[in-house]
């Protein structure tokens, strides 16, 4: 002890150079536990790697029967459904635009005795939308398209009338690509820009038609439940609108108003025999709800599957 306090210089010399050999063997044991976790890493892929290069590719014989049996089930599966999906759409055939034409007018005489034997008013020169088909023939190419939709919407307009709808008041084909739209009104559409047509074929095209009738409430949702659940055609209803035909309310009347509808004969009493009280008169029943009308506006969907 008495040589450290003698030596300073020394003694701070020794401490130095022991706490930097602490310092170095201390790194010496990270660096070497450092290596041997690399060491493994390298170790471990390249047994990886050897294993890969040795292995085979191919897959088992196993394996490939077990995929060959996913698809076949996958491809059973998908042309199961695209059948069941054919039975829900009219079918499109080959049509020349004379053919077209004859049907198209044979289609609106049939609607029009439909609608006379149901009591369904139709508008006033009524061509189911087909307006510019009348007079005119569409191109070869147009024709079997829209022998195919003349299907559909005579379809369409047949679940309508057989609903016992008071009256169609609009009936509008808007345009799709392919084919010319129809001019008469619909108070229920709504101004859209036509779609561009796409280069490629779609499995799934759809036309669109809006119509705007006027019945009671029970037919109103019978027209709806059968468009919905019908099983020729794939309809879909993408917009409703349904209004009450009276704005207001029924009015209030009074007891006494409705007792003096109907005046009631004086009863003849017999002799010796004292009168009976007079009965508080009854009034005619009046209805308060149960009558009401709506204006009923929809727009359809007239999906058709190229499958």
């Amino acid at each position: 002890m008495n040589w450290f306090r003698e030596n300073p210089f020394w003694s701070a010399f020794i401490a130095i150079a022991g706490g930097a050999l602490l310092l170095a063997a201390a790194l010496l044991w990270w660096t070497k536990g450092s290596y041997e976790d690399a060491m493994a890493k390298y170790r471990e892929s390249a047994a990886e790697q050897t294993r890969l290069e040795s292995g085979n590719p191919y897959p088992s014989a196993a394996n490939v029967g077990k995929m060959k049996t996913y698809l076949d089930n996958y491809k059973a599966t998908l042309d199961k459904l695209k059948a069941e999906l054919k039975t829900r759409m009219l079918t499109e055939a080959p049509l020349a635009p004379n053919e077209f034409q004859t049907r198209l007018r044979q289609a609106i005489i049939h609607t029009a005795e439909n609608a006379r034997n149901n009591r369904v008013k139709l508008p006033a020169n009524f061509f189911l939308g087909f307006d510019e088909f009348v007079s005119s023939l569409p191109s070869p190419e147009e024709a079997p398209a829209l022998g195919q939709e003349l299907s559909q919407v005579q379809l369409l307009l047949n679940t309508i009338i057989e609903a016992r709808v008071d009256a169609i008041t609009a009936f509008h084909r808007l345009s799709h690509p392919g084919t010319a739209t129809g001019t008469s009104p619909a108070p229920a559409a709504t101004p859209r820009t036509p779609s561009k047509p796409s280069s490629g074929l779609k499995l799934i095209e759809q036309r669109t038609v809006e119509f705007a009738i006027s019945a009671s409430p029970a037919a109103g949702r019978r027209v709806l439940n059968q468009i919905s659940a019908d099983n020729e055609q794939f309809f879909i209803i993408r917009a409703i609108y349904v209004k009450n035909q009276k704005d207001k309310g029924p009015p209030r009347e009074t007891a006494a108003g409705i007792g003096a509808a109907i005046p009631l004969p004086t009863p003849v009493v017999p002799a010796g025999v004292s009168p009976a009280p007079a009965a508080t008169p009854a009034g005619p029943l009046n209805f308060i709800v149960g009558n009401e009308h709506i204006d009923l506006s929809a727009r359809v969907e007239l999906v058709n599957f190229r499958l």
